[in-house]
C-alpha cells in the first residue's frame, strides 16, 4: 500500500492522481489524503507557495519523518514545489527522507519503486485516476499549463515552475 500526501493546488492534486494511476497500472494499492495513513510508503507531494503552505509541507515531512523513525513506515518520497525550490536545504535538514523529486522529476519516483517490483508493466504517461471518482463529484481538474513569464515581488511560481510552457 502506498500513501500519498497530496498538499497545495490542484495542479498538486493532479500529479498525485497521475502517479496514483502510475502505481495502479503495476499493480500496487495506491490511495491519495486518506484519513489514516495504512501503507507502508508514504508520499508527500509539497506545497512553496506561501509561508503557510511552506511549513505545512515541512511539518507534514517531519512528522512522517518521525513515523519513519519509530518503524511505522519503511519508505518517505517527498516530491513537489517545495522539493523543486528547496530541495538541497530539505535534504541537509530531513535526511530521513529516502528521496526528494521536484515538481517535474517526479516521474523518476516511479522509476524507483519499479525497480523494487518483480513484473513491472509499461506505464502510460498520460493516465490519471480522478479522485473524485465514487464521491459524488461531477468534475475534476485538469492541468493546462505550468509555469509563468511575470516576475512579481510577491510570487514564487516562476522560481518553482519556471516559464511558462
Amino acid at each position: 500500500m502506498i500513501d500519498i500526501i497530496s498538499l497545495g493546488c490542484s495542479k498538486n492534486l493532479v500529479d498525485s492522481e497521475s502517479l496514483q494511476r502510475k502505481f495502479q497500472k503495476n499493480g500496487l494499492c495506491c490511495v491519495i489524503d486518506a484519513p489514516e495513513v495504512t501503507g507502508e510508503t508514504v508520499i508527500i507531494n509539497t506545497c512553496g507557495f506561501i509561508e503557510d503552505a511552506k511549513q505545512e509541507s515541512i511539518d507534514t515531512i517531519l512528522q512522517f519523518a518521525d513515523a519513519k523513525t519509530k518503524g511505522q513506515i519503511k519508505h518517505l518520497y517527498v516530491m513537489g514545489c517545495l522539493s523543486q525550490r528547496y530541495r538541497e536545504e530539505l535534504q541537509q535538514e530531513i535526511p530521513e527522507v529516502d528521496k526528494y523529486y521536484g515538481k517535474f522529476d517526479w516521474e523518476g519516483l516511479v522509476d524507483d519503486v519499479r525497480c523494487m517490483m518483480a513484473d513491472v508493466r509499461e506505464l502510460k504517461a498520460d493516465s490519471r485516476s480522478i479522485t473524485g471518482e465514487g464521491r459524488g463529484w461531477a468534475s475534476a481538474y485538469i492541468k493546462i499549463s505550468e509555469g509563468c513569464d511575470r516576475h512579481c515581488a510577491y510570487c514564487a511560481i516562476p522560481l518553482i515552475t519556471g516559464r511558462h510552457d
